[in-house]
């Protein structure tokens, strides 16, 4: 069995940014971000701080084009379908394709556009704050991966040698595609209302009100996924709690960060998901809808 050695990661934010730095570290030149044009020019000439210190990474287009062994794919979604164009001149027969976006359709995508191994993972627990171009966290978080189907052995045991070589932060899912939906729950909930609220990890842990409302949001979820056969018990959710109130209590979400930078919000991954899933089933649900709602005025009173 081949080594890993060649890395690509596509999407420079706080997930990628964090992550990318991180195997960077191990493998140096090996790896590179897979960047358009316009965004290789403006890195190139502008400096990145991780931490406060000053980064340099080697940065790639399509043109560039050359054989790698494992891509990982951090953008936001309304970017997904171009960052699947780009990295198609970079593939060999077994280069495994990792998708890091939220949300739980990006992994069937990258599986009907390409024949290569794609291996299920989530990005989590990391309170990766990105502004400008300057990357701060406290905690690293990690990428849980898991073998959905029989024929990944190989593919899966090369990407955990690789991991365990540079001392990557991963965990081993006994059941990957229930710990996505686990993870949307999440989402759908602290996502969602501290970009609503425009508030830190600390503050919904804190504020009783929006505690409340972190919690009642998950239980809706969970409620949701039950009619669906997907059962998520309150042990999760408890876990998930706990999670949030280790990270940087200052730090905020990727949802509530696009707001500040005025990008569009990845609302439709979230509660529009999950909305037209509990229609389908008849299921009320107050606090996604109220969230959905706010997301969309608020995008559409500060025009963007």
């Amino acid at each position: 069995m081949s080594e890993i050695e060649k890395v690509l990661v596509v999407g420079r934010g706080a997930v990628g940014g964090l992550f990318g730095s991180l195997i960077e570290e191990k493998v140096g030149n090996d790896f590179a971000f897979l960047v358009d044009e316009k965004r290789k020019q403006r890195y190139e000439a502008s400096e990145y701080r991780i931490n406060g210190v000053s980064r340099i990474f080697s940065y790639v287009t399509n043109r560039d084009a050359y054989p790698v062994d494992l891509v990982l794919i951090t953008t936001k979604m309304k970017d997904f379908d171009a960052a699947l164009t780009m990295i198609e001149p970079f593939l060999k027969e077994d280069t495994i394709l990792i998708s890091g976006l939220n949300g739980i359709v990006s992994d069937d995508l990258l599986m009907e556009r390409y024949p290569q191994p794609v291996i299920r993972a989530i990005s989590q627990k990391m309170d990766a704050k990105y502004e400008g171009d300057s990357l701060s966290y406290t905690k690293t978080g990690e990428l849980v991966i898991g073998m959905e189907k029989s024929g990944q052995e190989e593919s899966f045991a090369k990407l955990c040698a690789f991991f365990d070589r540079i001392d990557f932060p991963y965990v081993v899912s006994n059941d990957i595609i229930h710990d996505q939906y686990s993870k949307l729950m999440l989402n759908c909930a602290i996502n969602q209302i501290c970009a609503v609220y425009q508030c830190t990890y600390g503050k919904v842990c804190s504020h009783p009100l929006l505690y409340d409302l972190f919690y009642k949001t998950m239980k809706e979820v969970q409620h949701v996924f039950a009619a669906y056969e997907v059962a998520i018990d309150d042990q999760e959710i408890n876990a998930w709690i706990e999670a949030i109130q280790n990270l940087d209590p200052n730090s905020m979400p990727s949802m509530a960060q696009d707001r500040l930078a005025r990008r569009k919000s990845e609302v439709m991954l979230f509660s529009g998901t999950l909305i037209p899933m509990a229609e389908k089933k008849g299921i009320e649900t107050p606090c996604l809808s109220m969230l959905y709602e706010k997301i969309l005025q608020y995008e559409k009173e500060e025009r963007y």
